[in-house]
Parts: structure tokens; sequence; C-alpha cells
């Protein structure tokens, strides 16, 4: 190009050609080469016709190609690749939300073979897996095509190993190149570690590979990090942090039924203790997602309904680390149960088995309770929470009240 030619001239009584936007952007479209910002992997992807060397050097030598350009025209380079990133954003792309809707729906429902891939373990309700998978699914749809995304679980499988976990995760992109760039497998999660992080916001689809062993890092921080709805990081070599919307979906895979190591913030995890995995479905995986796709034009929810978050509470409180309270607890609990009794921690311990329970014991028994059935009522002055007690725990509670009257003083967790 012509340096007169250039959209940017030189400033009066001046033959220094100016490095600029445009004037970068003018130099580029006459070689033919393109940028583009990937808003899934965070990164400018710039375009060389006909490049001939490796793919391993591609970024860094296609940024250098353009720099050498710039230097060709007589253009100071030290701001050439912050100006490619300026123009790269003004050509933003989404990898997945392409693919989405590369086909319209063709009005087949695929849900109902989706939820066949999944067999659950004997005694875990269809109706709970069915609903796990399909609004965890519709929020991955979310997070590629929502604006306004907010991620409210990760799908956890439970199961031994071998039966293919990791294999059932990758098969979710249908598209060989695709699943290659978006989806990451057996990621380990430090939710403290900045390239930890950044590896995983980087890609639409991201499993936790055993999961019990992210949570031998900062569990409240993980936690935090997986329900977010943007991320705050600093890219290498960028000068400034950047804050971006949440386009990540997390799946946790764990072979061990006692994973979750307290009794708070479980909701999250949306468990399937799994006996069988069809990773080899053949489902058309882009019409599925276009068939989410329709669902969310509708309106539809990716969160659970309370009657859905109950019954995960209820399970997942089975895949708590053995503790006495929440082995004493759940055995004298029957969630199906319609009729309960108002009761504070300290009281159901008691009634667990627990006859002096500690402030520690009540305080863990009050989060556990937390978890199953929400937050107390102010019953009498004192707060307690309704628990659908067993049947012989419910007739022992009446015993002990009639006996011992309905006073609790000294119960060591009013407040808890």
């Amino acid at each position: 190009m012509k340096l007169d030619e250039l959209p940017d001239q030189p400033r009066s009584g001046s033959d220094r050609t100016l490095s600029t936007i445009a004037n970068v952007a003018a130099i580029m479209t006459e070689a033919g080469i393109t940028a583009r910002y990937n808003v899934i992997k965070k990164k400018t992807q710039i375009l060389l016709p006909d490049h001939g060397g490796t793919a391993d050097n591609l970024d860094n030598v296609s940024l250098t190609t353009i720099v050498s350009l710039a230097a060709q025209h007589g253009m100071p380079t030290g701001h050439v690749g912050e100006y490619v990133n300026a123009i790269a954003d003004r050509h933003a792309y989404n990898p997945v939300a392409d693919w989405i809707r590369s086909q319209p729906w063709d009005g087949t429902d695929r849900l109902r073979a989706f939820y066949a891939t999944v067999t659950e373990q004997e005694g875990y309700p269809v109706v709970l897996k069915e609903a796990l998978l399909h609004k965890w699914l519709l929020s991955a749809a979310a997070a590629a095509l929502h604006p306004k995304y907010h991620g409210r679980g990760v799908l956890t499988l439970q199961g031994p190993q071998g039966i293919g976990k990791t294999s059932w995760v990758r098969s979710l992109v249908s598209d060989p190149d695709l699943c290659e760039a978006v989806v990451k497998l057996d990621h380990h999660l430090d939710g403290s570690n900045k390239d930890s992080v950044l590896l995983a916001i980087s890609n639409w689809l991201v499993e936790i590979g055993e999961l019990d062993s992210s949570f031998k890092k900062d569990v409240a921080r993980l936690k935090g990090f997986l329900t977010a709805d943007s991320d705050k990081v600093r890219r290498p070599y960028d000068r400034r942090e950047s804050e971006y919307p949440r386009r990540t979906v997390f799946a946790a895979t764990v072979n061990e039924s006692a994973f979750l190591v307290d009794t708070t913030g479980n909701s999250r995890w949306w468990t399937i203790s799994v006996a069988k995995l069809d990773f080899q479905h053949g489902i058309d995986m882009q019409q599925l997602f276009a068939q989410l796709e329709v669902e969310l034009g509708d309106n539809g929810e990716w969160w659970l309904s309370p009657d859905e978050e109950a019954m995960l509470a209820a399970l997942n409180a089975r895949h708590t680390v053995t503790s006495v309270v929440v082995e004493r607890v759940m055995a004298v609990i029957d969630m199906e149960r319609q009729q309960t009794e108002a009761v504070t921690a300290s009281q159901l311990l008691r009634i667990a088995g627990i006859d002096n329970p500690t402030n520690p014991q009540a305080k863990e028994c009050g989060g556990l309770l937390r978890e199953l059935l929400g937050e107390p009522s102010r019953i009498q002055g004192i707060m307690k929470w309704r628990v659908p007690l067993r049947e012989p725990q419910l007739v022992e509670r009446r015993r002990r009240r009639d006996r011992d009257g309905t006073s609790v003083n000294g119960d060591p967790d009013e407040t808890f």
C-alpha cells in the first residue's frame, strides 16, 4: 500500500508515518490478514493467507508478520500488538454459538435419548436425574447464547472408575475440532491459582477431574468461583485486568461416594450416582443444542425448582464425608415424609442418640439442616426447623416431650 493511501496521514510538516489503529487495519486488509476475537477462548486469533509454517508458532508468527508489515511502512511498532487486539475486538465471534446455530432445529426431540445415555445407580430417582441433565445442558446452551448467564450447578457424575465419565463429557460436542478447542477434560481446578482459573474460563465445557482432589484446596474459594457470573483476570502481557462474562459450564467426575467435605454449600453439586454411561450414543449434539436454544427462547429455566433442590439436598447428604452428626441425623430423617416436628439442632441430635451435644456438633447439625430444609423459623421464641422424622423417632420425640415438657433451656444451638 502506498503511504499516501493510508487513512491517517502525517501531521502538517512531518513525513513520519503515523502508527494508528486505522493505518494498521489498512495494511492488514491490503495483505489479506484478518484478526478476530474469540469470546470463548478469550484471545485474539490472526489468520494469515497461505500460512506455511507450523501450528505451534502460529500466534507469535502471525503477530510478528503484522509488526514487520508496519515497519515496512515506516510505522513505529511499539503499540502494534495492542492495535491488533482492538481491531480483533471489532470482529468478535463465538464458535460455540456459531456451531449451535449452524443448522436450525429439525423439530425432533433428542432429550429422551440424551437422558438414556446415563444409567443411574439403583435407588437414584430417575426424575431427578432427568431434571439435572436437562437443566445443566440448558445452562450450557445459555452460557454460549444468553447475554446475562449465571451458572447454577456443576453436573457431578459419581460412579466407579472405568465407566467412561470423561469420555461422556467429551461426547457432548460432536464436532471433533470444536470439541478439541472448547472442551477441557480432567482439569484439576484451583480457584486460588490464576493460571488454573484462566485455563478453565477459556473453555466452554470444563470437566473437573477427581473432584475430591480439588477439595484439598480452598473449598470456599472454589465454590464461590464456580457460581460466579463473571471473572476478573489479567491475561499474560495485558496491562490491565479484564472482566469477562462467564461463558463456561462445569461438570465434575468423582469415584468415591463420600466426596463432599462439609455440610454447607452443596446445592451447587448436581450429583448423579452413575452405574453406566453411553458415550458412543451417536446423538446429533448440534441439533440437541439447537433444540435447547428454542427452549431458551421460550423462557426455559436452567435452575432447579424448590422440590428438585430439596430432593438433591437429601441425596447429596449421602455423599457427605461421614461424621457422627451426619450419620446419626440422616438415620432419623425421612425427606419423603409429609408430617414434621419442630425441633432445634440440639433436640434433633438428642433424638438421633447424641445425648449431650456439643456446640460444634450443634453447629454442624444446623448447617446440615439448612442444606436440607432451608433457614429455621422462630417458633415460641426459639429458632427451629420443621423436620420430617422417621416414624419411630417421631414417637420417641413425643414421648420425650410429654415426659420433659417443651422447655429447651440450655440448648447450645439456639442461634445456629
